[in-house]
């Protein structure tokens, strides 16, 4: 998180330095423009929030997990920019794509007959990827133009539908949960837009935070452990306008 906040504080700054001086306007006409297409390529950060069951850490459990924790993956998105101008400062934005991620859950498995206070651990890696039909819908607030760039923020929701979730358990050697592959996001971020002689660029930051759990409930000691899962996501786009 720090390091995103230092990122943003240096565009900010960078923004402030080049627009010292008055510098020659690109397609002017561009936000006067009712509606505009574009494309977005991107990457993404996919993780989950877990909710442990409360018995997890009870001594005396005859469970044999020990320990569950997410550790996320790189992915990249591939998606349609699509605009109507609602005024001076503000947007709606619809940008349906696709993205690609992978996370993991990391079990720690107590060793059969060594003590739940000192056990001796196995650790097994449950490969989770998602291929997500991807459908926000987002407000866009601009700040006033500096020279060729502009400052916006953006925020609403978005609906996602994982394609992968049949798939994942050939990719693991012991048992894989199952998820419902609807999910519900809520949506926040910055960026920048950078006018060009032919073009506007962007570079957006944005989180993405599942509202619904989609963890489906299996009585096997993988699922037992949680009581539910979420995702959460990182995006950085670069949309070409």
């Amino acid at each position: 998180m720090k390091r995103i906040l230092y990122i943003a504080l240096l565009l900010l700054i960078s923004v402030q330095g080049f627009a010292q001086k008055k510098k020659l306007l690109h397609d002017q006409s561009y936000d006067t423009k009712w509606f505009h297409l574009g494309f977005t390529l991107g990457t993404n950060y996919m993780n989950y929030r877990i909710f442990p069951d409360s018995t997890l850490l009870y001594v005396g459990n005859a469970d044999s997990i020990y320990h569950v924790e997410s550790r996320g993956t790189m992915g990249i998105d591939l998606g349609i920019v699509s605009e109507i101008r609602m005024g001076d400062y503000f947007s709606l934005r619809f940008l349906p794509g696709l993205l690609f991620g992978q996370r993991d859950l990391i079990y720690q498995i107590r060793r059969n007959g060594t003590p739940r206070t000192d056990p001796t651990l196995k650790e097994y890696r449950m490969k989770i990827s998602s291929i997500y039909i991807d459908a926000p819908l987002l407000v866009k607030f601009k700040a006033r133009r500096i020279n060729n760039y502009r400052p916006y923020l953006v925020g609403g929701m978005a609906l996602r539908y994982d394609l992968d979730t049949r798939r994942v358990a050939k990719d693991n050697d012991d048992y894989t949960i199952n998820q419902i592959p609807m999910d519900y996001f809520y949506e926040f971020g910055f960026g920048i837009d950078f006018f060009m002689v032919y073009f506007k660029l962007a570079t957006e930051f944005k989180f993405s935070f599942g509202i619904q759990n989609i963890l489906k409930g299996e009585q096997t000691e993988y699922c037992t452990v949680m009581d539910g899962l979420k995702s959460r996501m990182f995006i950085i786009s670069f949309h070409f306008e």
